[in-house]
């Protein structure tokens, strides 16, 4: 088995088919197929979980990509999860090599024609924002990606005034998205107003059911229990905030037009209270959006001090004569751990952490701030 590097080429024997394997976590998410230069898609036959084939590399007539891509990309999620990926072509075995970065879209390889032979170029290059940002790059203006599902995203819960809830939905239909955190083993923490409306909630990226056990909405908190990978965010209890403190905030804000990943703005703590001297809340002005609800809210360690809740409409103080900017509410981490520990589950870990690398505490937030898909 090889082992291939970026940018490895290598030849190609005709009339051959392939088969390509995904290994890692999220496979049953992915899905393969060859593009042409021409802008013409072709489907690989799904063989079984995380295995695509494709009968002969010919129908690609000398020169296309072969692309793995997330079926579901508005629902959160990377390519790079689904990794190792290896193919088999010919009786030879190749691996591909990760991706540097995290796409919803990967290029596992470029095939092209030279001296009459047939040749692949290995990639680990791609596109965050999926498949549709690979058919934008190539100017295809009409093209039909097969495998593709695009579920109707509504909108997170009022960060803004919203229109009135239609009932008419399908029963298991999308109506909104939201952002939690990981604040303990199997415990999500986000807000009451991003579930009020649903029957059932899932993980953005993994689409496993979440359950809820306790929910305060007077604090505007949730609390959900469900299977999650990351590693749970301490909660910082032991030193306040102060006014003027650095913090970043994390969550997946406008899913349909920015993106399934992970959005990480930076700002500071504008206000010790929140709207009309409330103590449980306080003001930042990291930038956020709808579906940024939930989101953890944290300090240059990553350690949580707060739930993003809320933004001041700009409509409301128009009217007014003012004018709004990036003044926007957070649920302080202590009434997060009051939350969890009315709910009767183990208490969240408080032991703060300390290294303030930028680069490490973003790589932590990945995987515990999650995407919530809220259903009908």
């Amino acid at each position: 088995m090889s082992e291939l590097q970026p940018g490895q080429r290598f030849r190609l024997p005709t009339q051959r088919g392939l088969t390509i394997r995904f290994e890692g976590r999220d496979h049953d998410r992915l899905a393969v197929a060859a593009i042409t230069v021409q802008g013409r898609a072709v489907a690989f036959n799904h063989d079984g979980p995380g295995q695509w084939s494709l009968d002969s590399i010919d129908v690609l007539e000398g020169h296309g990509d072969i692309v793995a891509y997330m079926t579901d990309d508005t629902q959160g999620g990377f390519t790079n999860s689904a990794y190792p990926v290896s193919m088999q072509i010919g009786g030879q075995h190749y691996v591909f090599p990760v991706p540097r970065e995290q796409l919803a879209a990967v290029i596992l390889g470029e095939i092209y024609t030279r001296d009459g032979s047939l040749r692949m170029k290995a990639s680990n290059e791609g596109y965050t924002f999926g498949i549709d940002a690979y058919v934008r790059a190539r100017n295809f203006t009409s093209i039909s990606i097969p495998h593709r599902m695009r579920p109707s995203m509504g909108r997170d819960a009022p960060l803004q005034p919203e229109p009135e809830f239609d009932n008419r939905r399908p029963s298991g239909s999308t109506l909104c998205t939201g952002s939690g955190v990981v604040v303990g083993p199997e415990l999500i923490v986000t807000n009451a107003h991003v579930i009020e409306n649903g029957n059932s909630f899932q993980i953005g990226r993994t689409r496993q059911f979440l359950n809820v056990l306790a929910v305060d909405e007077f604090h505007d908190l949730a609390l959900l229990q469900g299977p999650v990978q990351g590693q749970p965010l301490p909660l910082r209890l032991t030193s306040p905030l102060w006014l003027g403190e650095s913090v970043m905030a994390s969550g997946y804000p406008l899913m349909d037009l920015l993106g399934s990943d992970l959005k990480v703005t930076t700002g500071n703590v504008s206000g010790l209270a929140g709207g009309m001297g409330d103590v449980s809340r306080f003001q930042f002005t990291a930038p956020i959006g709808s579906g940024s609800s939930g989101g953890a809210i944290v300090d240059d360690a990553g350690n949580v001090v707060g739930i993003t809740s809320a933004s001041l409409a700009h409509r409301n103080v128009r009217d007014r004569g003012s004018i709004s900017e990036n003044v926007n509410f957070g649920i302080k981490a202590s009434v997060v751990f009051e939350l969890i520990a009315a709910s009767g589950k183990a208490l969240p870990d408080i032991n703060p952490l300390h290294d303030a690398n930028r680069r490490e505490v973003v790589n932590r937030l990945r995987d515990s701030v999650i995407s919530i898909t809220v259903l009908a």
